[in-house]
């Protein structure tokens, strides 16, 4: 079976899956309300011909929709953009996402002190997208 690549609807779709059958994520994530969008910029080497964006509706531990839109049809209040090396790196477990922030690998729209009391839920939410299997265009299958 082929496994989904990243920023795509099945990958979005399974995250999805991911989050909402997590227990550990709905723990941490109970008063978190708003929805997130991942941007991954253009990385036409990988498929990517211009940026991307997965729009994820998260109400209190739960994703309650997901779709793949242009960034600029994004309406989440917190808005994560990184170029692909990152979001794989974030995805492997390699970089923890709210390292990548602080470090301006990951550029943040949204309010950074709202994230960082959430940084619980971000962690656990990034979790969620390690155990999605997921095909990266530049691995061998």
């Amino acid at each position: 079976m082929t496994h989904p690549r990243p920023f795509t609807q099945d990958w979005a779709d399974a995250l999805r899956a991911a989050i909402n059958g997590d227990a550990v994520y709905r723990a941490k994530a109970t008063s978190w309300i708003w929805p997130v969008a991942l941007v991954l910029e253009a990385a036409p080497e990988f498929g990517y011909s211009r940026d991307i964006a997965v729009e994820f509706d998260l109400d209190r531990g739960a994703c309650t929709a997901v779709r793949v839109v242009e960034p600029s049809a994004a309406t989440a209040p917190f808005v994560l953009r990184a170029p692909y090396a990152v979001w794989k790196r974030i995805v492997r477990g390699l970089t923890d996402p709210l390292m990548a922030v602080a470090l301006r690998q990951v550029t943040l729209r949204g309010s950074l002190g709202t994230l960082m009391l959430h940084a619980g839920a971000a962690k656990a939410l990034v979790a969620c997208a390690r155990g999605v299997p997921t095909h990266f265009p530049d691995e061998a299958d």
